[in-house]
């Protein structure tokens, strides 16, 4: 009930939003957008990641879970891993709580990430997972994060394609097929996702997508704008399309661009929705930056929007939010401050994406489903304890057969010398 009430209060808002967009765009006229301005738009769409790094803190707000819905998840985690049904009672609570504070409508989460091309890497804190110690955790750990998600996908540089580090627990797990969800910080300074799939669409030249397999974040540079497609674009001539330009009163700097789109569903050919998309474009210095982007689906009643605040000379801002709303889903709100952003960074690939295994962690490869263990600790230490206990029993029966042995002799002796003389 509460969610379903959130939910429309947010389409609500979204559609005042759209209303107040529809009067203040009615004060000043619209025109078609130039080619140039096309071309500034698809150049923030098709921004990638290089060799960046994130620090930030990122927080969520969404409705709080109920019971049922932690009981479904701890449930979902014990088909996975059967194992876990074995722990004890102490730690199946903990689990409970953990999946509880993790999804208490607040969630907090200090993180790094890194971008080298595919090589993907997230450094991560949970506050809701520290819990009450999480004063003494960041103490302890200032510089370290609690986990560590590691996309590789290069079997030039390794066999596994991702892998996941628990510091608190001592664990790595490895696998061969799986990759993480990524963050995507660095799209703070192009388009967000949601807004960036129709510019691609009616913009991209079809020769620059790349054959034979699916399209990456790094493909998004190899993307070339299509000069044709975007004439047409520009005159009107595409009739599922209609792009305009509109600069607000007052601000020279600032244009809002609307595009209203009839798409049709790839995965339902017969279904089509009704969209639009607006980008609020200006500059800081000489480069062109989103101050705002919203899409607004009016078949499904979905919409999303995000906007960008404090930005610094590289054109990156310091606050990000996001908030999605949908009938099917929870309405969700993303906050995200900056608190280092380093474009162009360097580092060494190695010692930043591959796995390193200390001797005192549990590794598994998780490819099968099925944690298969590589290294365990606490094996190497029974055996390290089983050694001496082993020699010290070897110098005990050395030391009693010697003594046997001695003494043996010197009965036979004695019994020698005690021998009468005939």
């Amino acid at each position: 009930m509460l969610t379903s009430r959130i939910t429309r209060c947010g389409l609500i808002l979204s559609g005042l939003l759209s209303c107040l967009l529809c009067v203040e765009a009615s004060e000043t006229n619209s025109r078609p957008a130039t080619l140039d301005e096309i071309q500034t738009l698809f150049n923030l769409a098709t921004i990638w990641p290089q060799r960046e790094r994130f620090v930030a803190d990122i927080t969520t707000y969404e409705p709080k879970w109920t019971r049922e819905q932690i009981a479904a998840a701890i449930e979902q985690q014990n088909k996975m891993f059967p194992d876990m049904r074995k722990l004890p009672g102490s730690v199946q609570r903990d689990r409970t709580n953990a999946a509880a504070a993790s999804h208490s409508g607040i969630q907090i989460l200090h993180v790094q990430e890194w971008d080298s091309g595919n090589l993907y890497r997230l450094d991560q804190t949970d506050e809701g997972l520290v819990g009450a110690d999480s004063p003494q955790y960041f103490n302890d750990y200032s510089r370290t994060y609690k986990q560590s998600f590691v996309d590789i996908d290069d079997p030039a540089i390794s066999p596994y394609r991702s892998f996941n580090v628990n510091r608190q627990l001592h664990d790595i797990q490895l696998s061969k097929t799986a990759l993480w969800e990524k963050y995507t910080l660095w799209r703070g300074q192009g388009l967000d996702q949601e807004v960036v799939f129709p510019l691609l669409v009616v913009l991209a030249d079809s020769k620059s997508f790349p054959i034979g397999r699916s399209a990456t974040d790094t493909d998004l540079g190899m993307l070339k704008l299509d000069p044709a497609k975007a004439e047409r674009l520009q005159n009107g001539a595409r009739p599922n399309w209609h792009l305009e330009a509109i600069t607000e009163s007052g601000q020279e700097n600032r244009t809002r661009f609307v595009l209203h789109a009839r798409i049709i569903s790839m995965i339902e050919p017969s279904v089509e929705s009704d969209m639009e998309f607006i980008y609020v474009v200006g500059r800081i210095g000489q480069k062109s930056v989103c101050l705002e982007a919203s899409a607004t689906n009016y078949t499904t009643h979905a919409s999303f929007f995000s906007k960008r605040d404090g930005f610094d000379s590289q054109g990156f801002p310091h606050v990000w939010k996001r908030t999605s709303m949908s009938p099917d889903l929870p309405t969700k709100q993303v906050d995200t401050v900056f608190n280092e952003v380093v474009l162009n960074a360097t580092f060494d690939d190695k010692q930043v994406f591959l796995p390193v295994f200390p001797t005192n962690y549990i590794v598994s490869d998780v490819t099968s489903g099925n944690a298969k263990t590589l290294q365990n600790p606490l094996h190497a230490k029974i055996a390290r304890l089983d050694a001496p206990v082993t020699m010290n029993k070897r110098v005990v029966i050395l030391c009693v057969f010697g003594i046997v042995t001695l003494s043996f002799l010197f009965l036979v002796f004695c019994h020698k010398d005690n021998k009468p003389i005939e």
